[in-house]
């Protein structure tokens, strides 16, 4: 297989991939911003909907910090979480579903097929030690392992290998926050978090830029890697505090980075989670792999 053959290829993957986080034990005290758990429901939720668009009603200041960390408690609360999964990106043009499955901050699985340039099929399986991928094309079958050295940092936020816990701790790490507004996305009532890359997180990517970016003046958004999502937005269950959209956003150069709350942003990927199951049993051999699927 030619390197540049081989490399097209894992780039079906590597939209997916990303540096497992370290993640700190949380004290599962009160949640004040969502249902207690035992409110929290499996959701049902229709699988064509086109108006399944967060409608924005209010931006309230101040308040996104603490809701992302209690939704991380959450999150870390509940022994199992599996969706079925639906996946998008602009460039390229793909979009697929699946079904993604995690139990506690470590084991993580997700399979996908894809539609785009070519049809494709993708698994990934994290055991807690090494981040399995498998991507099959018409014309061939690619596999690539990695086994992790922790602590390990990108900007990434990937949901195959960083799972809900480590991109809710990456999103706390790695962006400014503000809560834009509640809304219903295909009929899950959700709270709209949209963040953007802080001052810390853009002066380790770019170094050479920190005076601009300290000044808040820097908004030469191209200097960044390919990939990187500059803007996110990710919409929680009101009930449950899963994420039920996350959601990748570029922007374009000339935005500087202090009117990032007024950025004009264009997605880039989106991931919807659906049908969310709770608390329920995995078998451990969801958390294996092998050459089949």
């Amino acid at each position: 297989m030619s390197d540049n053959r081989r490399n097209l290829t894992l780039v079906a993957a590597g939209v997916l991939l990303a540096v497992l986080t370290a993640l700190c034990a949380f004290d599962l005290s009160s949640l004040p911003y969502f249902a207690s758990s035992a409110q929290a429901q499996n959701v049902d939720v229709a699988s064509n909907d086109d108006s399944a668009a967060v409608a924005a009603e209010e931006v309230v200041s101040g308040e996104a910090v603490p809701l992302v960390a209690d939704a991380l408690r959450r999150i870390l609360s509940y022994s199992s979480i599996e969706a079925r999964m639906e996946y998008a990106t602009k460039t390229p043009v793909t979009n697929g579903a699946g079904r993604y499955w995690e139990q506690g901050p470590l084991l993580r699985r997700m399979e996908l097929k894809l539609r785009g340039v070519e049809d494709s099929l993708l698994l990934q399986v994290n055991d807690g030690k090494t981040l399995w991928t498998r991507c099959e094309t018409p014309r061939e079958t690619v596999t690539d392992s990695i086994r992790y050295q922790l602590p390990l940092r990108s900007p990434q936020l990937y949901l195959g290998k960083l799972g809900l816990a480590g991109l809710l701790t990456r999103l706390q790490e790695d962006y400014d926050l503000a809560v834009v507004g509640s809304g219903n996305l295909a009929g899950e009532q959700v709270i709209v978090v949209k963040g953007a890359l802080n001052k810390d997180a853009l002066t380790r990517m770019l170094p050479k830029r920190e005076e601009e970016i300290r000044s808040g003046e820097f908004s030469t958004w191209s200097e960044l890697r390919t990939g990187v999502p500059v803007s996110m937005l990710i919409a929680f269950g009101a009930t449950d505090a899963v994420p039920r959209r996350i959601q990748y956003r570029a922007v374009r150069d000339g935005a500087t980075l202090r009117d990032w709350r007024q950025w004009e942003t264009q997605e880039t990927l989106t991931i919807d989670l659906r049908e969310v199951l709770l608390n329920r049993p995995i078998a451990p051999t969801v958390f294996t792999h092998s050459e089949g699927w």
